[in-house]
């Protein structure tokens, strides 16, 4: 460990322009939460999968970190995917590739720990990466047991969903004087209950959707022509599924396991899922993949083997396996040896391969969680792919019961359309402008199951919400690049390999010492909250279009005295250019100056103001209140 590195090392992270949209607005955001504002809080950033949440972890500790850097991971496939990330000497480390660090020679020291490494091993890394089984306390060789309470100075949890379990809190608590800082797709743990600490920055799904940062989706429910069911091996009476509800009989939950455990249905999605893998493989060179997920081992091996039949080069994934077979497997994954994973409860969250583009779904979800973090394994896009081959395609039978689950992607994408639409409506309005505006823990307990039989054949029933339009790769500006380079080459004498690191360390570094570039992000971060996030969600729980009037009708904001000149004097009066004028105003009075004029502790009072108005706006039309978008 070196003194200060994190400090003392030239990075460029505020101007980057490889970096992410929400990388760097996470990272300003941390960055005001734990120096600007001095907090001891748990930080919680909310990034969906396949936005870069790697990236970010790779990034926040510089500028940041007084010292080492513990990064925590909830299992081996997470842990191993952010070492690879961030091994050094791989010229694909994030920090090289994304040009954040000019020289290898300035990178990390990092190592992934182990009881048995020497201490002094341990005491020379900038960052320690370990999986949280390794830090129990009652394990002699746990980082708690060996290293003192300051050993560390900021913490890194990665899916914190999982952070308030025993062994977590237990590291937590040894190494009190750490920043803390939890990263994870859902602000909520696998019971429910909301993490510990302050949510500090929020990226949505429907805003990744809108910039191309992941698949858009397709869902395909496989509709069986006649399907039948013997509720026990002893009777041989067959009801339908309609029966069976309508009489009472058993209800949604015993049908969903039923199907599951049908080798008839099985076989059904299995030949669908085959289906939509060669209709993407047909006019593309890109190696496609099915992630399919079972209810259990057992199950997984059957699945696995029904693909196998088909044709297809399937193999099953899950703990029971020891190292070299998992590393083998997922070496063929990387390889493009395989087209079908079947895995269980190994790769619901944390495992990237952009080649994932069918997810298919053997078991019946009970709540979000798990669902969306196994649906997330095909969000990852595909840089080289077109337009269909970045389209992720989820396959299931449709007496699996997934709609309700599935309905929260519906409504990301419906928010996404806003998203992509708002500056056509709102970009260039002067009053705007004028104003001066941030593990699947759900697995049924299979009690009773009856026998499913899928009869004469069936069919799919497709839903497509959004073909995206993706970003292409920006290609960086090399001339300008190149300008500087000559010019300090002609003014200093030296050769162009010494001129680039001049250039690198004199810019990497510059935008630390301006406040004004810090402040310049917080302020696109009040702007995209209010134009990517709450204007969508009002519009989308109110069930209204962009374009429409109706709120300046019925929401009783507009007849507050403050705001009723909004619709006055407004020209373009459409409900998305209204609302994104009125919390624009409203934050001006609440925090009482232009946005121009405030500074950190403004922005983070602006945050937690404009989030409490937001909620109180939505809250007119849930619960049945869609009375004032009549």
């Amino acid at each position: 460990m070196t003194d200060n590195y994190f400090f003392d090392t030239p990075v460029n992270i505020l101007e980057n322009q490889e970096l992410r949209e929400p990388q760097v607005n996470a990272y300003v955001e941390a960055y005001n939460h734990f120096i600007t504002e001095n907090k001891l809080t748990h930080a919680i950033i909310v990034l969906p999968t396949g936005v870069g949440k790697t990236g970010l972890i790779s990034i926040l500790p510089y500028k940041i970190s007084n010292g080492r850097v513990l990064i925590i991971t909830p299992q081996l496939t997470i842990r191993d995917n952010i070492e690879d990330k961030l091994d050094s000497q791989n010229a694909t480390n994030f920090w090289t590739e994304k040009k954040i660090i000019s020289s290898p020679k300035k990178l990390p020291t990092v190592i992934n720990y182990d009881k048995d490494l020497p201490d002094s091993i341990v005491e020379s890394a900038d960052i320690v990466i370990a999986n949280i089984q390794k830090l129990q306390k009652r394990n002699q060789g746990a980082l708690l047991n060996k290293f003192n309470s300051d050993f560390f100075d900021m913490i890194i949890i990665d899916e914190a969903h999982h952070a308030e379990a025993t062994t977590w809190l237990d590291n937590l608590g040894h190494f009190d004087k750490a920043k803390v800082i939890k990263l994870t797709a859902t602000a909520y743990r696998t019971d429910d209950k909301p993490l510990v600490g302050e949510l500090i920055y929020k990226y949505k799904l429907s805003q990744a959707m809108s910039k191309g940062y992941v698949k858009s989706l397709e869902k395909f429910d496989f509709v069986p022509n006649e399907l039948k069911f013997i509720i026990d091996k002893q009777s041989s009476k067959e009801y339908t599924y309609n029966e069976l509800l309508e009489k009472g009989i058993r209800d949604e939950n015993w049908i969903s396991r039923s199907v599951a455990f049908s080798d008839s249905c099985i076989s059904d999605i299995v030949k669908e899922s085959i289906n939509i893998l060669n209709k993407k493989k047909k006019n593309s060179s890109v190696p496609h993949k099915i992630i399919a997920v079972a209810q259990n081992i057992e199950e997984a091996n059957k699945i696995c083997q029904m693909y196998v039949d088909k044709g297809m080069r399937a193999i099953a994934i899950h703990n029971d396996m020891d190292k070299n077979e998992l590393n083998s497997k997922f070496n063929d994954i990387e390889n493009n040896r395989v087209d079908v994973v079947v895995n269980v409860s190994m790769m619901g969250e944390g495992y990237d391969h952009k080649y994932f583009s069918v997810a298919a779904i053997f078991r019946p979800f009970r709540s979000p969680l798990p669902y969306e973090q196994f649906v997330g394994r095909i969000l990852r896009i595909i840089p080289e792919g077109n337009v269909s081959d970045n389209i992720g395609s989820v396959v299931a039978h449709k007496f699996l019961y997934l709609n309700k689950l599935w309905n929260y992607y519906k409504t990301q994408i419906n928010e996404s359309k806003i998203i992509k639409n708002l500056p056509k409506v709102i970009d260039g309005i002067p009053e705007l402008n004028k104003i001066d505006s941030n593990n699947d823990s759900d697995s049924a307990d299979i009690i009773e199951i009856g026998t499913a039989l899928s009869v004469k054949g069936g069919h799919s029933d497709k839903e497509v919400y959004m073909q995206t339009e993706y970003i292409e790769e920006q290609k960086r500006q090399e001339n300008e690049y190149n300008l500087k380079v000559k010019k300090i080459m002609e003014a200093l004498g030296i050769d162009r390999r010494k001129a680039e690191k001049v250039v690198s360390e004199t810019e990497n570094d510059q935008s630390f010492k301006r406040p004004d570039i810090m402040l310049k992000h917080r302020r696109q971060t009040t702007d995209k909250n209010i134009k990517e996030i709450i204007v969508p969600e009002i519009l989308d729980v109110a069930n209204v279009g962009l374009k429409g009037t109706e709120l300046m009708r019925r929401l009783p904001i507009f007849k507050d005295r403050k705001y009723n000149w909004i619709i006055r004097k407004t020209k373009t009066q459409t409900n998305a250019a209204c609302l994104a004028i009125y919390f624009s105003q409203y934050l001006q009075l609440a925090i009482g100056k232009p946005r121009k004029e405030w500074d950190n502790e403004d922005y983070a009072n602006a945050s937690k103001k404009l989030n409490q108005q937001a909620k109180y706006i939505k809250s007119f039309f849930e619960n049945g209140g869609n009375k004032y978008a009549e």
